[in-house]
């Protein structure tokens, strides 16, 4: 009796053993499976599991031309607030899906990222709280900003997040002229596609409030026409004088042509 008690006992000390070493073997699969995945996306620049805030500051300043002129340029300078996983920024599984989704099929001639319909006003929503939770400080003084979302593909960066973007409502006319836009000079020269973003999102912009304004001037309803939001924020606007320099627009020849955009 004694030896079919521990023959019972060794088979299940057996069988869980077993089980364990399966269960550890299949653990250390996926999680290898999962990093050479991560490994991939990151040598091929795809960092959409990321969301990243850029503050879009525009200035003067003076430079010096090939001619040795002074003169005064315009000047983009992007500032970082912030990034956070996709997951906790959006922490709706089906939403930040959705989100995921549409970043990906945006394109070099359209980064903006769709914010269209009721899963387009959430994540507004969503990014709106991640926005003011980061830079929230109340220091500086207010101004209104729009508030919009883009994913630059392959084609225009070597880095492709899902990037909230952040622009002085008063600046982005600037934007909706590119005779003026192109001469806009920037820190790094791969600043170029932002400006091609926020020229979309200028465009974007005034279009959707036209909208907006029409449909409430016959008492209609706005509900899911914003795909873009105005803030309220008290951001710091100041920056170190770093160099600037004309956007080499010679490098993304083949997206100006898709616009219709002169390089020259």
């Amino acid at each position: 009796m004694l030896m079919n008690l521990l023959n019972e006992v060794s088979g299940k000390s057996l069988g869980v053993l077993t089980g364990m070493l399966l269960g550890s073997l299949i653990t250390a699969f996926i999680a290898r499976r999962r990093r050479m995945k991560e490994r991939q996306l990151i040598m091929v620049g795809d960092a959409r599991d990321t969301v990243v805030i850029h503050h879009h500051i525009v200035e003067s300043a003076d430079v010096i031309d090939s001619s040795g002129a002074k003169r005064t340029v315009k000047v983009l300078r992007v500032r970082t607030l912030g990034q956070s996983e996709l997951s906790r920024v959006v922490p709706n599984g089906h939403l930040a899906g959705i989100l995921l989704q549409r970043a990906h099929e945006v394109t070099p001639k359209d980064t903006l990222i769709s914010m269209a319909g009721a899963e387009g006003s959430y994540l507004l929503e969503t990014m709106t709280n991640f926005v003011c939770d980061r830079v929230s400080n109340g220091q500086f003084p207010h101004d209104v900003y729009v508030m919009s979302a883009c994913c630059e593909p392959v084609e225009l960066s070597h880095h492709q997040p899902i990037t909230i973007l952040l622009a002085r409502k008063d600046d982005l006319p600037l934007f909706e002229n590119w005779p003026l836009a192109r001469t806009i000079h920037v820190e790094h020269g791969s600043d170029g596609p932002r400006i091609l973003s926020l020229m979309e999102m200028a465009r974007r912009f005034h279009d959707e409030q036209d909208r907006i304004q029409k449909l409430r001037a016959v008492g209609k309803r706005t509900a899911f026409v914003e795909t873009m939001y105005i803030l309220d924020l008290s951001l710091d606007l100041r920056c170190a004088d770093l160099p600037v320099k004309p956007v080499p627009w010679s490098r993304y020849s083949s997206v100006l042509a898709e616009l219709e955009l002169d390089e020259s």
